[in-house]
């Protein structure tokens, strides 16, 4: 028997034709970001994006909870319509974590206010609730010992613990990571990305921007290979990192074997 279209699970991310142009330096000219992007992801899936930089990106990610408006197209995430004005962005952002590539704590605040805070703000929740979750997801990360520490305290991979529990505290649908191990010493990416295995493994729908490699091969479901504002391929690891089909792909890819 035939499977109905309800059994067909609509995507969790969605954009159709989505551009975006800054003003280029000197502000006469203006600069593509995107060029019409078109991306699906499914529930559960991981999605990788690599490119060169200026590629977009962070741009794409960052327009995926409206960080970055756009200048045509359509965006739907966790079942709300991004590019939609009367889209409550707070409620949005609430359940599409974001982990920025410089942690973006709050410097006046501990790492158990840092969590607990947000979940006041935005999901209603008690101080003694909020609390309670944040220091689950902040042992969950390994770092329940810092409770108290303010971040000037705390390393950089410290800091980024802290940020992602601070989304995962949230209960997201979806989790955005924009260059999370980046700005880390070499020793702290490791525990970062097997933080960042540990969410796919569960089933967490991921999109990640980053030059790591290794991560992508391993974990990605699918990855995406951006240049000049656009989906230039796209594919399984395998297919991609040991057949890429385009000629721009294969040239980035040599660069950074």
């Amino acid at each position: 028997m035939p499977a109905t279209p309800a059994a067909i699970a609509e995507p969790v991310i969605q954009t159709r034709q989505v551009r975006k142009t800054f003003a280029a330096v000197g502000g006469h000219d203006r600069c593509v970001a995107l060029a019409g992007v078109d991306l699906d992801v499914t529930q559960s899936e991981v999605v990788v994006i690599i490119g060169p930089s200026g590629s977009g990106k962070s741009t794409l990610l960052r327009t995926l909870n409206g960080l970055e408006t756009v200048d045509s197209g359509t965006i739907t995430v966790a079942g709300r319509k991004v590019t939609d004005q009367r889209t409550d962005l707070p409620a949005l952002r609430a359940d599409v974590g974001m982990v920025f590539q410089h942690f973006n704590l709050f410097l006046h605040k501990t790492a158990l206010e840092n969590v607990a805070l947000p979940q006041r703000i935005v999901r209603g929740r008690s101080r003694s609730q909020a609390e309670e979750i944040a220091m689950s997801f902040l042992k969950r990360v390994g770092v329940d010992d810092r409770r108290d520490h303010y971040p000037s305290q705390l390393s950089g991979g410290q800091q980024q613990r802290v940020a992602i529990a601070r989304a995962l505290a949230m209960h997201p649908q979806v989790m955005l990571f924009d260059e999370a191990t980046s700005a880390l010493d070499p020793e702290m990416v490791g525990g970062i990305l097997d933080l960042m295995r540990e969410l796919a493994s569960e089933g967490m729908t991921m999109a990640v921007v980053t030059h790591e490699m290794g991560f992508a091969r391993d974990v990605a479901d699918r990855v995406i290979f951006m240049d000049g504002g656009g989906i230039v391929e796209q594919g399984a690891p395998e297919e991609l990192f040991d057949g890429a089909r385009n000629a721009r792909t294969r040239q980035f890819l040599s660069q950074i074997h």
